[in-house]
């Protein structure tokens, strides 16, 4: 899963290069976006990531207890 969110940002930061570069920004609006577009995507995919992981904890799988049923007479 880092794997995965770790080349997301790195996509994210590289189409941002190829914007800057397109557009002709300066080096340092180009650097700046790059740097927050990449800690962007890491950070919400780390958290996205953290989130689909969790979802196991919350399901209510808990295994039922069977009572033995008595006869009486």
């Amino acid at each position: 899963m880092h794997r995965f969110v770790n080349i997301i940002a790195l996509t994210a930061l590289v189409v941002t290069l190829g914007t800057g570069l397109w557009q002709d920004w300066g080096l340092f609006t180009t650097m700046k976006r790059m740097i927050l577009s990449y800690l962007g995507f890491f950070f919400l995919g780390g958290i996205l990531t953290l989130a689909v992981l969790s979802v196991p904890l919350f399901e209510n799988d808990a295994p039922e207890i069977s009572k033995k049923k008595t006869k009486t007479g």
